[in-house]
């Protein structure tokens, strides 16, 4: 069995309240993190996958102390929208024992999370056979549920309840309720989503009964030792639903029923206050932990874990040192670095490639993709932990031509395999594209991906030469073998006005008005106007930038939203911000040619009605566009080196994280 921290580590450690023991029930961890449930999308025919057991095994070898699984089907009439690993009914469970025997082999304690999503659907989709407690439409998705029946109802605590006996069987520690977030638990509590008139309904207490009944079974199959947590619902955001007065309530009266292991408060729901429930980079760090520290008083002594954007080992130290919670629980943090326990340990914060909260996580596996992360692409192998490549036994020389971060993460890589490589960059400062990004409101920390890829090429040796716009003879004085171009990309000028004005400089591109105006403090009257065919969060923290300097800001775009390409959690936290700020939003909208710029005016296009709207007062005119590949070197590199790779935005504009994986794998097979 690995133990991560002995009792002489511990006494050193730099952070000495996370990395202290914790008495959970029958179960003592050897620190104070814990892994929260994070949806994959890893698992495999309702079964555990090989990349899943790596996923998770890996999160307790990097140290995590407590892990919960992502939810299971535990009952006959599960209704998850997403691919569930299948306990009720499954007889072959040897994966799931198989999973539970490498986690305790890391010393640590594996929990399943129990979780029903009833009504709610995260991709906003309407869903059939959708179950709850009233029949009443989902907020988000408009789904109309079936209201369950009472005989319905003892099935599902019958069902959930020898699961999860099933699992404790299998080597598991205990379940997790997810009685938060909107899912059906959360339903039965709330006045917002029951309107029972039974012994499920109406009072208080009714609305209860649920969690007390499954609690009960749970603790009645599977024993004093097994653990019980509970995620409850703080605020909810909901007119009628769960407030913090209600959440209180309900959190003493769980606790003092002497199920619960621990709790864990959440916020938001499956409505427009899902964003509420992943709170990203554009506000605080924590913001939930004073509000978690309130609750812990009505917890009856029952331990408490926080969560939210719980970043830096310093936050988790600092909350825990004064008292807010009892440990943390921590997700996308752990997904961009499943190794931020262990580099805490060892005091080596530097080395931690820390979340960036763009919750672009959650994005891809809604898509129906496994769960990536912009800063840790090697999510589901087997060596994810800590990873530093192997040396190669034949090494090359490797030019890269491009400092952004698809550039920075083949060069490092390369680099650390022992390939000799020299970087070449335009600008004085590495990060490209995305240093420009972490310089807009609320954007500071997507910085995070440039800062550790710097960092990594520095310790790899990659000769770095910057503010040097490498032409053909630069590289061919370096001799390469192989050229790597990560050039990047620039945004396509409208066709709908005329090119002279692109030619003449009188209107930037987004990325090149922004370069122009960060730093600067002045208040320009009058009104800026944005063509959005990008639909990216740089565009709309552009927007907020603009917010700041000008009188009015309209965003025109020609399709039937902004943000329309994000998942429904980042496009809400979107239009929270831009609407929040007075920023309009014109949709189905086109540039018309008839704009007289010089005259300050405007004129857009529906593209559905071709009817004509007028912005007058027009002071700033700019767009962001599909960006085209910089390739002018690839047609001059033919006679240099016969092996020239495209990637990044020079390979095809795209997303940040296939480029960061194409990066990533590039640099590790070249």
């Amino acid at each position: 069995m690995v133990v991560l921290n002995s009792h002489a580590e511990i006494s050193g450690a730099p952070y000495p309240h996370l990395f202290s023991g914790l008495q959970l029930g029958s179960r003592l961890l050897r620190n104070r993190i814990a892994f929260g449930a994070v949806y994959t999308g890893l698992m495999e025919r309702g079964e555990i996958s090989r990349a899943y057991l790596n996923f998770l095994v890996n999160r307790a070898r990097g140290g995590a102390a407590l892990l919960v699984s992502e939810p299971y089907a535990m009952w006959r009439f599960s209704t998850g929208a997403l691919a569930q690993a299948q306990v009720h009914g499954q007889r072959d469970l040897d994966g799931f024992r198989r999973l539970a025997a490498a986690i305790e082999d890391e010393g640590s304690v594996l929990l399943a999370q129990l979780s029903e999503q009833g009504r709610g659907d995260i991709r906003a989709v309407r869903r059939f056979r959708a179950v709850a407690p009233s029949m009443l439409p989902d907020d988000l998705s408009w789904t109309m549920p079936q209201a369950l029946s009472v005989d319905e109802i003892r099935h599902m605590v019958g069902d959930m309840a020898e699961s999860a006996e099933r699992l404790r069987r299998c080597g598991y520690a205990g379940v997790e309720i997810s009685a938060g977030h909107g899912h059906i638990f959360h339903q039965f509590m709330s006045t917002w989503s029951n309107r029972r008139d039974d012994a499920y309904g109406g009072s208080f207490e009714n609305r209860m009964r649920l969690l007390d009944e499954l609690g009960r079974a749970l603790r009645s199959c599977c024993g004093p030792d097994f653990l019980i947590g509970v995620r409850l619902p703080g605020d909810d955001g909901l007119p009628g639903g769960i407030g913090w007065n209600e959440a209180a309530e309900i959190a003493a009266h769980a606790t003092a029923t002497g199920i619960y292991d621990y709790v864990n408060f959440v916020q938001g729901s499956q409505s427009w206050t899902l964003h509420k429930h992943l709170p990203d980079m554009h506000g605080p760090r924590g913001p939930y932990v004073d509000q978690t520290g309130l609750m812990k008083r009505h917890c009856n002594g029952v331990p408490v874990a926080c969560t939210g954007r719980i970043v830096e080992p310093v936050q988790a130290e600092t909350l825990l040192s004064q008292g807010k919670a009892d440990f943390v629980m921590l997700g996308r943090t752990l997904l961009a670095d499943p190794a931020w326990g262990r580099k805490a340990l060892q005091d080596r914060d530097g080395d931690i490639r820390k979340c960036v909260s763009c919750n672009n996580c959650w994005a891809s596996t809604l898509m129906g993709q496994p769960s990536y992360c912009d800063n840790n692409p090697r999510i589901g192998l087997e060596d994810e932990v800590d990873w530093w490549p192997a040396k190669v036994e034949q090494p090359k020389r490797i030019v890269v031509v491009g400092g952004g971060i698809s550039g920075l993460e083949a060069a490092w890589i390369a680099a650390a395999r022992g390939h000799e490589v020299t970087l070449f960059n335009a600008s004085a400062e590495l990060g490209g594209r995305v240093r420009l990004f972490s310089q807009l409101p609320g954007c500071e920390a997507v910085s995070s991906i440039f800062d550790y890829q710097i960092m990594a090429a520095e310790r790899a040796g990659v000769d770095l030469k910057l503010s040097h716009h490498a032409t053909a003879d630069d590289i061919a004085a370096c001799r390469p073998d192989s050229v790597i171009l990560a050039t990047g990309g620039q945004f396509l000028w409208p066709e709908q006005l005329p090119a002279e004005l692109r030619d003449e400089g009188y209107i930037l591109d987004m990325a090149q008005l922004l370069r122009e105006l960060v730093g600067r403090k002045a208040h320009m009257q009058g009104t800026a106007v944005i063509y959005d065919m990008d639909g990216t969060d740089m565009t709309y923290a552009g927007a907020e930038l603009l917010a700041d300097m000008f009188d009015r800001v309209v965003i025109v775009t020609p399709v039937e939203s902004a943000a329309r390409d994000q998942a429904t959690v980042i496009k809400q936290a979107v239009y929270s911000r831009i609407l929040g700020r007075g920023i309009e939003v014109i949709s189905w909208a086109e540039p018309s040619p008839a704009s007289r710029f010089e005259d300050g005016v405007f004129v857009y296009r529906n593209i559905m009605t071709g009817r004509e709207g007028i912005i007058e007062d027009v002071q700033l005119f700019t767009y962001a566009t599909p960006r085209v590949p910089r390739r002018e070197l690839a047609t001059q590199l033919g006679k240099i080196c016969a092996d020239v790779r495209l990637i990044g935005d020079a390979k095809g504009p795209g997303y940040t994280i296939p480029a960061m994986r194409e990066a990533h794998m590039l640099g590790c097979t070249i």
